[in-house]
């Protein structure tokens, strides 16, 4: 860059104690953006005091989440429809160093294998059949209903160990389908995330009437794309005390995904006491009001 003396200079001037010096050394070092984390990174893996260390750490941090906002933004006014995209913002809230081309290499390669293997004139259930022989028979694709970390949540992680949750395996799931024109969407349950499989290609979910008439079958997204009827998800709802509102039995949109997406984590971060955490997210889930 060409303020690396002054970079330098400023990163020198992290563990003065004096408040204001270092109100203002945050706020000049964060307003050159992305392109000064690695001179920040580089000063953070030298010898030094851990109040500097600490300071570097929220800086790098700060930078990168304020990088993370202008693209979540980008994408809710551009690609709003795109649900890969959403999700993999999410991960990188906590890899901030991944690449959206690397993670549609990976998807690609798992459209490919599947659509060798697909047949467009076999009925819905024996196209579903197929899919899931490849997804999670040779893919070797695995879930757990409940998260236990974030780890779970990260698409990168997903497709490198072929391990999630319900719903990062069933945004992965739903994504392939789409690609390859199969009408697979995801319905949000209370502590669960499960696919509907509808009789067309839904286009607009505010414009369509009666969503949960479109369902032909629903799957299960951690039980190797098991299909299951409308009643099991009464009988479940029924279990967990909760009421039978509609959407729990209705496709969900992009918007509707990422919400219930970033919902789980923040209660996942709270949880675990880790407030900050759970800020964040709650920032990037009020950005579809904005």
């Amino acid at each position: 860059m060409n303020n690396e003396r002054e970079i330098n200079a400023l990163i020198q001037l992290l563990d003065d104690n004096d408040q204001e010096i270092f109100k203002h050394v945050q706020t000049k070092l964060i307003s050159f953006g992305t392109e000064v984390i690695p001179s920040l990174e580089e000063a953070w893996s030298a010898e030094i005091n851990p109040v500097t260390h600490e300071r570097l750490e929220e800086i790098i941090h700060r930078i990168q989440f304020d990088s993370l906002v202008k693209e979540w933004k980008l994408w809710l006014s551009n690609e709003p429809d795109n649900l890969l995209l959403g999700a993999f913002l999410i991960s990188k809230y906590y890899y901030p160093d991944i690449v959206f081309e690397e993670v549609e290499k990976k998807m690609a390669k798992l459209k490919q294998s599947v659509w060798l293997e697909l047949n467009y004139n076999q009925t819905a259930l024996e196209q579903i059949q197929i899919f899931n022989q490849v997804f999670y028979n040779y893919h070797d694709f695995k879930g757990d209903q409940t998260p236990v970390s974030f780890h779970d949540f990260c698409l990168n992680n997903v497709l490198d160990f072929k391990h999630g949750n319900a719903v990062s395996i069933g945004i992965i799931y739903q994504v392939l389908a789409n690609q390859l024109n199969l009408p697979v969407y995801g319905v949000p349950l209370t502590q669960h995330y499960v696919l509907a499989f509808c009789k067309k290609v839904i286009f607009d979910f505010q414009l369509e009437k009666e969503l949960d008439r479109q369902v032909m079958f629903y799957i299960n997204p951690i039980n190797r794309g098991s299909i299951f009827s409308r009643n099991e998800i009464k009988d479940y709802l029924e279990k967990m005390q909760v009421n039978q509102s509609p959407e729990f039995f209705s496709p969900a949109s992009v918007e509707m995904i990422i919400r219930e997406m970033l919902a789980y984590l923040i209660t996942l971060h709270r949880n675990a006491s880790e407030f900050d955490k759970a800020d964040e997210l709650t920032y990037l889930r009020g950005l579809f009001e904005s």
